[in-house]
């Protein structure tokens, strides 16, 4: 397969993911070695540079990153990748600071996507790609710990945090810093072959896998939304989680209507109060499955169900794994 040089522009900014910015060149690195030592390649499949509007910044881990060229000298990249830009994990105040300190960034970003340059964004870099006004309404990955906080800044954007990677063609998103590999690895693919990923993915020990977040995802509850009644309601679930949930007679003692207090709870949780119950019991489970070596039917009658047929089905949906599958990959006994 012939092969032409992608000159790619890695954006490095102030308090970034630095893992995230050198994951990226050594895979990239990595795919040039692959191509020369496994496919005969002669030329390179990747030329790097970092890219921004300080030559030197401070990742949010503290080490600081050198050598970056301002982004006004990057003229015509093939590609732009947008690893972390700050940890994912920020309130939304601290999130929406950091981005507004990016604005003078958006321009370039804008000008090198207009120029025809495939936007490759990580983590909080899909924050930056929306608030540079690329995404336009199409989904973007998100991190499944930042999706309040996407919902809250980008109501007008759509926001995945099941879907790992989301491909438009000029723009290829995905949800979580440390799947920066699984983002290289699938720009290979598509560059070049799924060969040259699998070879490069062996020669950095790292497996393609291009599935969706929802295995890694914790079922974390929001409270903070302001509606007393519907934190009572949380609350209730959440402490009597083994029994049914009578919400006609919650409803009814606290003298609103069921269905309005449904919608009150989807409102402020993004949940009805029915998936909230099924949410809960499936974290509860998980973190059994973690912990102990306890018989999965006794964990599922646990929990509330009689069934565990229907149990496992419901488990199976919202982890993407099997309850023995979810066991053996994050089990912290030995």
């Amino acid at each position: 397969m012939a092969v032409t040089t992608q000159k790619v522009a890695i954006v490095v900014t102030e308090r970034c993911q630095a893992s995230s910015v050198f994951v990226v060149t050594d895979l990239l690195m990595a795919a040039n070695y692959a191509l020369q030592q496994y496919f005969a390649g002669d030329t390179p499949l990747f030329e790097y540079e970092l890219v921004g509007i300080k030559s030197r910044v401070k990742a949010y881990n503290g080490q600081n990153i050198d050598g970056i060229v301002p982004a006004a000298r990057c003229q015509s990249p093939d590609i732009v990748i947008l690893p972390g830009a700050f940890e994912s994990v920020l309130p939304q105040l601290q999130t929406q600071k950091q981005l507004t300190k990016l604005e003078p960034m958006f321009k370039h970003i804008q000008s090198w996507h207009a120029a025809g340059a495939l936007m490759a964004s990580v983590c909080t870099g899909n924050f930056v790609l929306a608030s540079a006004g690329i995404a336009q309404g199409r989904p973007l990955s998100c991190h499944w710990a930042s999706k309040d906080t996407a919902k809250a800044l980008f109501p007008k954007e759509v926001f995945d945090t099941d879907q790992l990677v989301i491909d438009h063609g000029d723009m290829v998103s995905i949800g979580g810093a440390m799947a920066v590999s699984q983002l290289v690895l699938y720009l290979i693919n598509r560059l070049h072959s799924r060969e040259l990923a699998l070879a490069t993915g062996k020669l950095m020990m790292v497996e393609l896998n291009f599935e969706n977040q929802s295995r890694f995802a914790m079922f974390r509850p929001n409270h903070q939304h302001g509606d007393t009644l519907v934190s009572r309601l949380q609350q209730h679930i959440e402490d009597d989680y083994q029994q049914e949930l009578e919400l006609s007679q919650f409803a009814h003692n606290n003298g609103i209507g069921e269905r309005q207090l449904a919608r009150r709870f989807k409102k402020s949780t993004g949940e009805t109060p029915l998936s909230y119950l099924q949410r809960f019991r499936v974290e509860q489970v998980k973190i059994a499955l973690e912990s102990s070596r306890t018989p999965t039917n006794n964990l599922i009658w646990q929990v509330g169900y009689e069934d565990p047929t229907s149990f496992r089905r419901l488990f199976k949906r919202f982890t993407g794994l099997t309850m023995l599958e979810y066991r053996k990959r994050f089990s912290i006994q030995i």
